[in-house]
């Protein structure tokens, strides 16, 4: 039978991140300096956070105009207009408000809270700043990767995660954004179970990943945005994409009025 060692180490070492950093530069620079050799075939996961921080995806609530709809969302929600209008332009829907949650469906087609607009982690408070999710996940992902490969020599799968909650379930997990060089599904060896019956699973290993990096990285002053995942078990795509992995969401048929009850 055959047996699995895998391996989930934190880069330590990384900065605070400013947009126009070289991710790419900062984790080779990590890595090295943990002692370690990054090797084909390994994984990194990297915290959305970063990524849009390096991207310049920052805003500040004082640029932002909340307009008619953002008002009305956040007298619905007790949330600041100017937060709401960024929930509105980063969503393509909005499908329920439950308290102070508002669970959106954003552009780029992930279901969700908030729209991805997160102030945690963002600066101090009284700056007012909202990080927005990258413009494009996978295409980060894929500079990421490119970037370790020139500076190192060694082609990794990347993974960009976020923390998603779900509808059903409380708490957040961590799940995956973007993806470069790995296939969002794996198909297990074997077309039988344990007694002969005929089975096909196919597993999301992205987000199975992604999760368990998590772990690692923290949700609050952790500060360990890149982990590196060694003897992970996926198959390698070089035309990866994250879309592939998504279901078109069911939207409420008055949209955001019907959202917010009103």
């Amino acid at each position: 039978m055959a047996t699995w060692d895998m391996t989930f180490r934190a880069l330590p070492g990384i900065p605070l991140i400013q947009p126009g950093d070289s991710l790419p530069a900062l984790i080779a620079t990590a890595a090295a300096g943990d002692g370690l050799t990054l090797a084909d075939g390994d994984v990194l996961v990297v915290a959305q956070k970063i990524v849009s921080k390096a991207e310049g995806r920052i805003v500040r609530l004082s640029d932002v105009v909340p307009g008619e709809r953002a008002e009305k969302l956040a007298r619905a929600t007790g949330r600041d207009a100017r937060l709401c209008q960024l929930y509105l332009d980063e969503s393509r829907a909005i499908i329920e408000v439950k308290g102070r949650h508002v669970v959106t469906v954003h552009r780029l087609g992930f279901t969700g809270t908030g729209a991805g607009v997160d102030m945690s982690n963002a600066g101090k408070r009284a700056d007012g700043q909202a990080v927005l999710l990258p413009a494009d996940p996978d295409a980060s992902a894929r500079g990421i990767r490119d970037g370790i490969r020139d500076l190192t020599g060694a082609t990794v799968a990347v993974i960009v995660s976020d923390s998603f909650g779900s509808a059903v379930r409380e708490g957040a997990y961590g799940a995956a954004i973007g993806i470069a060089g790995i296939r969002h599904l794996e198909e297990p060896d074997g077309d039988a179970d344990l007694f002969g019956n005929p089975t096909a699973p196919v597993m999301n290993r992205v987000d199975e990943i992604a999760s368990a990096a998590s772990i690692l990285m923290g949700q609050t002053a952790a500060a360990r945005p890149v982990i590196l995942g060694r003897g992970v078990p996926y198959t390698r795509d070089d035309n990866a994409s994250l879309s592939g992995l998504l279901v078109d969401p069911v939207l409420p048929e008055a949209g955001y009025d019907l959202a917010i009850g009103t």
